[in-house]
């Protein structure tokens, strides 16, 4: 065992104080399907934007991004400040589509623009990636994290965490989600800056050790870089975050569940200002790991040597609870996105029409369970990468394609068509399985062996495919598919204005005006 017993104990109080939050919170009485899946449709912006923070971080940011971060330096901050893109799209255009339609689920949507073949595609490929990638991966991290500080087996702490992180989460549904997120970001982004901080000042030489020289010391790397050349990070802005932000229902969920337009578009924006300080939490101790030791034998244990390391005994606990919080947040996100979509987008439409609200909150926690078990089951294949961070980011840039392309063409572009919608979206099934081929048999071209390059060429090949098979079909019928195409209009919200704050603090423009300053100061900067 490597932290003391008094860091136990914080541990375990703090996995007590979670399991508490959400129970709480999930006694409210479940009437509707929008009131177990949706929250009731009742969130503020504060909590939007923590629980987006705390969905998307867990062990592939705290394990996997780190221990990229570790190898390859800088450049990987971009995943986390390269956001700002995606989130202006999910702001502008894609918010109002989603809320003014009243949609609970990303599948809905397609079919409401496309028809049912399209949701029902969508709706397969986002329960197989939840559970065998996403799922998989945070399990994994979660697991491995743990036993490098215990030393008990890594499957007894994949199912611990399982099965912990489970029950109040199939319990209490998407409130006891969110405010137990809210809880954990403050407790995750407390803990990461925590290690930023000491690890400067316990480094030598401080902040230009960090940093270091060469490669490492960039954001935008040269396009023969053989890991992360700018063509990737094209990728990634315009392929893997659009989809990751605009079309994944396991972070839009919460999004869905605002209490109205502006809580919506605030909480999104608040997520990018906390965006800012994310990389400092996940980027940074990769770099701050590096520098005090760049001899480490796998670099997914850069985390957990920080902790181990560098700090003195209590704050181990704490940092630790806030890795905890990382993967149980994740965990439950993933757990009650994948029930949503199964429960509304395939179970619903294949069974009786007649569900009743209360059958279909039941068969929504029992997909849960088995969303579990089945990521526990794939946890095997997340230990085929050497980086597990770069086992979901290179399935996901490949996945990203075909379906920005099927839902932004498709809701900038009228002509868009049912019959180019499938056919893209189709393609998303052998893309998924490139990365594996390739690392068990590599078979691709030099050109295109980095599978991020590729990401963005397919996400070209998904652009152009939507185009010509729509303008070689049959166009649809503009009354039926309105409310699904975004019109200059929309730009323009409700009035939704509160007497209780001043005209200023509510314009939405503004906010996003002075996050894109930010981002652009930290471009400039760290170019």
């Amino acid at each position: 065992m490597r932290i003391a017993l008094t860091d136990t104990v914080i541990l375990v109080v703090y996995l007590i104080t979670v399991a508490y939050i959400g129970y709480r919170v999930g006694r409210k009485k479940k009437n509707s399907t929008r009131d177990y899946f949706l929250a009731g449709s009742t969130l503020p912006w504060f909590a939007i934007g923590f629980s987006m923070v705390a969905s998307s971080i867990s062990t592939e940011q705290f394990i996997g991004e780190v221990g990229f971060a570790y190898s390859n330096g800088l450049a990987v901050a971009n995943w986390e400040w390269l956001n700002f893109p995606a989130l202006s799209i999910l702001v502008w255009i894609l918010v109002p589509l989603y809320l003014r339609g009243r949609i609970i689920t990303m599948p809905e949507f397609l079919e409401r623009r496309f028809g049912s073949i399209p949701r029902t595609i969508f709706a397969i490929l986002t329960v197989l990636n939840y559970a065998i990638v996403n799922l998989a991966l945070v399990l994994y991290g979660g697991g491995l994290a743990l036993n490098y500080m215990f030393g008990l087996p890594l499957i007894f702490w994949v199912i611990l965490l399982a099965i912990g992180t489970g029950a109040y989460t199939i319990y209490g549904g998407l409130s006891s989600v969110v405010w137990t997120d809210v809880f954990q970001a403050v407790i995750l982004l407390a803990g990461g800056l925590m290690i930023f901080f000491i690890g400067i000042y316990s480094v030598p030489g401080g902040w230009d050790s960090i940093i270091s020289t060469g490669d490492r010391a960039h954001l935008i790397l040269p396009a023969d870089h053989p890991v992360l050349p700018w063509p990737a990070m094209i990728a990634l802005a315009l392929s893997t975050n659009i989809w990751y932000f605009g079309t994944n229902q396991y972070i839009n969920q919460r999004v869905l569940g605002a209490s109205d337009e502006w809580h919506a578009k605030m909480g999104i924006i608040f997520a990018g200002f906390l965006g800012v300080f994310l990389a400092l939490s996940v980027t940074f101790p990769g770099l701050i790991a590096y520098a005090l030791n760049p001899d480490l034998e796998d670099p997914n244990q850069a985390y957990p040597f920080l902790i181990t390391e560098l700090l003195p005994p209590v704050l181990q606990g704490v940092i630790l609870a806030a890795l905890i919080s990382a993967i149980m947040s994740t965990i439950s996100s993933l757990v009650n996105s994948t029930s949503t979509v199964y429960t509304l987008d395939i179970y619903q439409r294949f069974t009786k029409k007649d569900k009743t609200d209360k059958e279909l909150i039941r068969m929504g926690r029992y997909t849960g369970a088995v969303v579990l078990a089945v990521g526990v089951a794939a946890v095997p294949l997340v230990g085929l990468w050497e980086h597990i961070f770069s086992y979901v980011q290179e399935i996901w840039v490949l996945l990203g394609g075909p379906t920005v392309a099927v839902f932004m063409v498709g809701i900038l572009w009228k002509r868009a068509t049912n019959t180019a919608a499938i056919a893209t979206l189709a393609l998303s099934f052998p893309l998924a399985l490139i990365p594996f081929i390739q690392k068990l048999h590599p078979f691709l071209p030099a050109a295109i062996e980095n599978i991020y390059v590729l990401g963005l060429l397919m996400l070209v090949f998904s652009v152009i495919m939507m185009i010509v098979v729509s303008l070689f079909s049959r166009a649809p019928e503009y009354e039926k598919i309105e409310s699904t195409v975004f019109k200059i209009s929309m730009f323009r919200m409700p009035a939704v204005v509160s007497a209780k704050y001043p005209k200023w603090y509510q314009k939405v423009f503004l906010w996003w005006i002075l996050l894109i300053l930010v981002f652009v100061v930290i471009y400039i900067s760290m170019w």
